[in-house]
């Protein structure tokens, strides 16, 4: 018989399972991954070692032979398999409530297969749209149902062979990605180099700078969500920032997915560009000082703190400033259940304060590498373009 394909709801349960919480009892110690632990495929660090009876409540998820796991929330990619090639991890691991499994229940679907989609922007797309909550939108396992995997089949039975076949021709095209994303990491590497050399350890204060408050680089405000009650509050006006704009490698922040009305954004908090947007509020305290630059006008909620430098400071040497010292920043939590460093706190937090024209020196150097940033993009974005091609020709069985 010839290859048809056909697209398979997530919720079939000939072909999958979706996992529900709940662990088994073990005994010593597991290592616990949280959605924070793992960056795109690939496990960065380990949140903290747990056992049965002394874990966080959000350390709930049970690892299988043959799933693959993806983050729930919004606008975040991460994906995770447990298949014959690292069984051993079964054992090792117990991961957060964060993220959804899918139990693959017929050995004719290959697990590489089904993680690659998982990484698609198709996929992500159709997740992003069916996300739920308020303060930190995400899906649940009811909606995850309604997803659909395309599958090529033969004989009436997923075909493993052209599974692999698509898996080898966009491989391919995705070592062009990697490459670009080498070459942007170096250059990251380059510019903390440079602060280091120019300023030293930025809390140790190595250099003996003058060391000022956090609420002397500026005016440090505390974000606002409006009600949800009130629909005439969101609109198309002004972006409204969340920690999840936050949460990326680059130094501006990501593109928001709300936006308020004129009356939302005087119920909220509102800085100008040029703003310095740091996490205060998460569910895990590594997520704690992560920043970005505004550039625009925006609004943010109440998860985060906004520097507005004043004349004598540098957004960008602020930047580069609290991003080197995100540990520092994280000693001041409140180690509530979730990572709490409140305002009173985060605007008398100390770090060195060097002469302007030395921040300005810095920050020209950024700029220039920002630059040659951006040239790489465009060289990434023709991959990518190829890719993206590629990929929706291979899921409509064209390649």
């Amino acid at each position: 018989m010839s290859l048809t394909w056909k697209e398979v709801y997530l919720g079939n349960k000939e072909y999958f399972e979706l996992l529900p919480s709940g662990i088994d009892d073990f005994k010593d110690e597991k290592e616990y991954l949280s959605t924070e632990s793992v960056q795109g495929t690939k496990i960065n660090k380990i949140e903290c070692r747990i056992t049965y009876k002394d874990r966080p409540s959000r350390a709930n998820m049970q690892p299988l032979l043959n799933s693959v796991w993806f983050a729930k929330m919004q606008s975040t990619m991460k994906v995770y398999a447990f298949t014959k090639d690292n069984e051993k991890d079964i054992k090792k691991y117990i991961l957060s409530t964060g993220f959804l499994g899918v139990k693959i229940m017929d050995n004719k679907i290959s697990p590489a297969y089904i993680k690659f989609y998982l990484t698609t922007s198709k996929f992500n797309s159709e997740k992003d749209n069916l996300c739920t909550g308020s303060t930190q939108r995400g899906i649940n396992n009811s909606f995850a149902m309604k997803i659909k995997i395309p599958l090529p089949f033969r004989e009436g039975k997923p075909d493993l062979e052209e599974q692999a076949r698509v898996l080898k021709i966009l491989g391919g095209t995705e070592k062009l990605k990697e490459k670009s994303k080498k070459s942007q990491e170096l250059l990251d590497e380059y510019l903390k180099s440079v602060f280091d050399n120019m300023f030293g350890d930025p809390v140790i204060n190595n250099k003996s700078w003058d060391k000022k408050p956090l609420s002397q680089f500026g005016d440090v405000k505390t974000g606002n969500t409006p009600s949800r009650l009130r629909e005439e509050y969101y609109g198309n006006y002004i972006d409204w920032i969340k920690s999840d704009n936050l949460n990326t490698p680059y130094m501006h922040i990501t593109p928001s997915q709300e936006k308020l009305s004129e009356e939302g954004a005087r119920k909220g908090r509102v800085v100008p560009k040029g703003s310095v947007l740091v996490t205060c509020i998460a569910g895990s305290v590594s997520c704690i000082g992560n920043c970005a630059i505004t550039d625009k006008e925006v609004a943010f909620n109440q998860q985060i703190n906004a520097i507005v430098p004043n004349k004598n400071t540098n957004a960008i040497f602020i930047y580069f400033l609290i991003n080197n010292s995100k540990k520092h920043i994280q000693s001041f939590s409140q180690k509530s259940l979730k990572g709490i460093v409140n305002k009173k706190s985060f605007e008398n937090i100390a770090f060195i304060c060097p002469p302007l024209p030395l921040q300005q020196k810095f920050s020209k150097i950024v700029e220039q590498v920002e630059k040659m940033k951006e040239n790489i993009k465009k060289t990434k974005h023709n991959s990518e373009e190829l890719f993206n091609s590629l990929m929706q020709k291979a899921f409509r069985g064209e390649l």
